[in-house]
C-alpha cells in the first residue's frame, strides 16, 4: 500500500464483520479479516501489504496465513517484484468448505467418539457416581455415529459430478456421437 493509498473505513467494517462471522465456524477473527482483504484485492497481496492494511504484527500475519493455507482458504500465488510470497483467495468455495469439514470436523467427531467409548468403558459404579444415565449415554453414542455418517455422506456427495443432472434440470440434452 503506497503512502497515498487510503483504504475506506467501510472495507475495514466489512472485514471485521466477516471476521466475526468466521468465528462461528471455529476460526479466529483475524482469519476472516485477512481473507476479506485477500479476496477483494485487485492483485495478489503479500504479508507486508497485509500487515499495513490490517495494522497487525508480522507474527500474527504469518501464523494466520499459515492457518488459511492449511485449509486451502487462500493459495500461494508466486512472488512479488520484491521477492515476497503473494496470496490469493481460493475461488472454489465448495472446496474450501469441504477441506474444513474433512480436516477439522471429521477429527472433532473422531475425538468425541473416542471420548464416548472411554466413558462407556468405565465400570457401572463409576458411571453411577458420575450420574450418567445408561440410555442417554447410548443415545449420545448414536448421535455421534449419525453425525459421522452424515459428514461422510456429505463429503462423498460433494465428489459426484453433477453436471449431467444440472443439464437435465436445465432442460438440456446431450447428443451422443456415434
Amino acid at each position: 500500500m503506497s503512502e497515498l493509498e487510503v483504504l475506506p473505513p467501510e472495507l475495514e467494517d466489512l472485514a471485521n464483520e466477516v471476521g466475526d462471522f468466521i468465528c462461528y465456524w471455529g476460526f479466529k477473527r483475524i482469519h476472516g479479516r485477512l481473507w476479506t482483504h485477500i479476496y477483494l484485492a485487485k492483485s495478489p497481496l503479500d504479508a507486508g501489504k497485509l500487515m499495513q492494511r490490517l495494522k497487525v504484527s508480522k507474527a500474527l500475519i504469518s501464523l494466520s496465513l499459515n492457518d488459511l493455507l492449511k485449509y486451502d482458504v487462500i493459495l500461494e500465488n508466486g512472488k512479488s517484484e520484491r521477492g515476497t510470497q503473494t496470496y490469493v483467495a481460493n475461488p472454489n468455495v465448495l472446496d474450501v468448505i469441504l477441506n474444513v469439514l474433512r480436516r477439522r470436523e471429521r477429527k472433532m467427531l473422531s475425538k468425541a467418539e473416542s471420548s464416548h467409548k472411554m466413558l462407556c468403558s468405565l465400570n457401572p459404579e463409576s458411571l453411577k457416581r458420575a450420574n450418567c444415565q445408561d440410555e442417554r449415554l447410548n443415545s449420545l453414542g448414536r448421535m455421534i455415529l449419525q453425525a459421522q455418517n452424515a459428514l461422510t455422506s456429505l463429503l462423498e456427495l460433494a465428489t459426484l459430478d453433477l453436471a449431467h443432472w444440472e443439464n437435465i434440470n436445465e432442460g438440456k440434452t446431450e447428443s451422443k456421437k456415434v
